[in-house]
């Protein structure tokens, strides 16, 4: 069957418009509107601060301050700066993130522009490629509008931190566009310079975000399509042959990072994020039918985006015999089948299905289980394929029945709806108290929310609500350590000495591998010149210390002010047994030694 637009050239006959939209003013036009759209729907986040993961990602991640750390970020995870581990490699991510902060530090406003910027060209980019693989603007201008505009945006563009997901989709939406132009010069691989852009860019995507590992996907199914079109019309074999022809070394990349991943790059069990063997990680039908209850809540989402919030919770299924589960099950095996089976006669509506199950494969559970079952920026690449499917059963309907105002209405009803929900969803995120208490709402009982809105209600000098909000962490969570810390912290800011140690010493014995409390709870000691307590902490820190020079370093000069030589000369001993070279140290032992 050949691959028929006439049904795309009698839309275009819908108004005035659709000529003009041809010409490249009228491109021109469009992506200004995008740039107004964007700018208007997020201008009121400049105001917005930073906070939750910006802390250890960007406001204390010293790797990102200094240049002389460039290397590290190809080197070690994302929050490694900030003294932390995490299963995150995103070196390209960091040089953007240090590039921001050598241009404005710490200033919020700065962040939210580039988020909104590489958003606002996500939807630019994003029409070019839908306008270049299906030559119709009306669909390509739809789609790119509802990607720019839905509030199911916000948690990866009004979030400074999210700008992994704007990022990513920038250089995977540029890869493909540069892919088809290579297809559109009708040259051999070896000879066109968009392929081997192409190349780079897939690179370099997956040094933002693990999940442009499906890159390769896009462009095979995208490859097919485009071939669909050519006026030989190849028959089914020869277009997989064609197109695999030029999409495996895309493969080979995806397959060398994934070894990557595994092996010098595994930071924390790349292949199983929850770091333990549970019902849920062992069991891929159990994933499956989890995945079945949460593609009822995706769709949900899509279409009536209310009461959008951060740290969603999904009950995992051990059972087919639920109805969310049933129907999530029947709408993805449909889905499924009608992308297979009807790419010839309807191939837009099997393009955009496709794009939405490759989109958002990585988060699904379904290959590697992840930390989460569900975000709602999981969906900021996926739900293209959604819209772009709905938008062209639409334009079908709409010129079968002679329907086109009436269509056009509704989308810019639905247009202005998903904008006022965005703008609105934008206020959520103004400052972190009303963002956690906002969250808590739908999570009422999350520990790292109501922990984190302690440390809000903390820096925004509120001590009596930060108490009473540790303390119900620590009544929900009582073998939690970090809410004991905090309230540590807390009295020690009041000078409340006793009630801060006592908290310090209980987050130690819940967590000793805890390092943050061990330092505070020592400087405490010294203080009250507590020596003797003070080298309990640092020894037992000793098994738990990255940096075991500097805590041995620490204890030596206790052990002097105790005037204990002999305890400080074997601690500079031990310093020496793993640094041999260090010469201050030489010196002292050499200064105690000659008493």
């Amino acid at each position: 069957m050949k691959f028929d637009f006439e049904c795309v050239k009698k839309y275009e006959k819908w108004s005035w418009a659709a000529n003009f939209l041809k010409k490249s003013r009228g491109r021109n036009l469009i992506f200004l509107l995008f740039i107004v759209a964007g700018f208007a729907l997020y201008a009121n986040t400049f105001n917005n601060k930073m906070f939750w993961d910006d802390e250890d990602v960007i406001l204390k991640n010293q790797f990102i301050q200094d240049w002389q750390y460039v290397p590290k970020y190809f080197s070690d995870n994302l929050i490694a700066g900030s003294g932390l581990i995490s299963n995150y490699w995103r070196p390209a991510l960091l040089s953007i993130f240090s590039l921001e902060w050598h241009l404005w530090g710490n200033w919020p406003a700065g962040y939210h522009f580039v988020n909104m910027a590489f958003h606002i060209a996500d939807a630019t980019l994003l029409f070019l490629v839908l306008s270049y693989l299906f030559k119709n603007r009306w669909l390509a201008i739809f789609t790119a509008l509802i990607f720019l505009v839905h509030p199911l945006q916000t948690e990866a563009v009004t979030y400074v931190s999210g700008l992994s997901d704007p990022l990513a989709t920038f250089l995977m939406l540029a890869g493909l566009l540069f892919y088809l132009k290579f297809r559109l010069s009708k040259k051999p691989a070896l000879e066109s310079h968009w392929y081997f852009l192409t190349l780079l860019i897939y690179i370099l995507a997956l040094m933002t975000k693990e999940t442009a590992v499906i890159l390769p996907a896009l462009i095979f199914i995208c490859d097919f399509f485009w071939l669909g079109q050519e006026p030989e019309q190849l028959a089914f074999a020869e277009k997989l042959k064609k197109t695999a022809k030029a999409v495996w070394p895309f493969f080979v990349i995806a397959g060398l990072y994934i070894l990557a991943r595994g092996t010098i790059l595994n930071f924390q069990n790349t292949f199983n994020l929850y770091d333990e063997q549970n019902i849920f990680t062992s069991n891929f039908y159990i994933r499956l039918l989890t995945f079945f209850r949460i593609m009822m809540i995706y769709l949900g989402l899509l279409f009536w985006p209310f009461n959008l919030h951060m740290e969603r919770s999904v009950t995992i299924a051990t059972s087919l015999h639920s109805w969310p589960v049933i129907f999530g099950g029947v709408i993805f095996l449909s889905l499924l089948i009608l992308a297979l089976t009807q790419f010839k006669r309807w191939p837009v509506l099997s393009f955009g299905i496709l794009w939405f199950f490759i989109g958002i494969a990585p988060n699904s559970n379904l290959v590697i289980p992840i930390n989460g079952l569900l975000f709602e920026h999981w969906l900021y690449l996926p739900m293209i394929g959604i819209f772009m499917a709905v938008i062209w059963l639409g334009i079908s309907a709409a010129r079968r029945f002679n329907l086109q105002k009436i269509f056009l209405l509704i989308l810019a009803i639905f247009l202005i709806f998903l904008s006022v929900l965005t703008i609105n969803r934008n206020k959520d995120w103004a400052d972190p108290i009303i963002f956690y208490n906002q969250t808590l709402k739908y999570a009422p009982t999350s520990y790292r929310v109501i922990n984190n809105l302690g440390m809000a209600y903390a820096d925004a000098g509120d001590y009596e609500r930060a108490k009473q909000t540790y303390q119900k962490a620590i009544e929900l969570y009582p073998a939690q350590a970090v809410a004991y810390h905090n309230l540590g912290n807390l009295y020690k800011a009041n000078g409340q000495t006793n009630l801060a140690i006592d908290n310090f010493k209980a987050a130690i014995s819940l967590d000793p591998k805890f390092f943050f409390s061990y330092n505070i709870l020592a400087g405490l000691y010294l203080e009250n010149k507590n020596y003797q307590e003070a080298r309990k902490v640092l020894e037992n820190y000793l098994n738990y210390s990255g940096l075991k020079t500097d805590t041995l370093f620490l204890l030596a000069q206790i052990a002097m002010e105790e005037g204990d030589l002999k305890a400080a000369l074997a601690y500079l001993e031990k310093f020496l047994a793993i640094d041999p070279g260090n010469r201050m140290v030489q010196n002292a032992i050499l200064q105690i030694r000659g008493f």
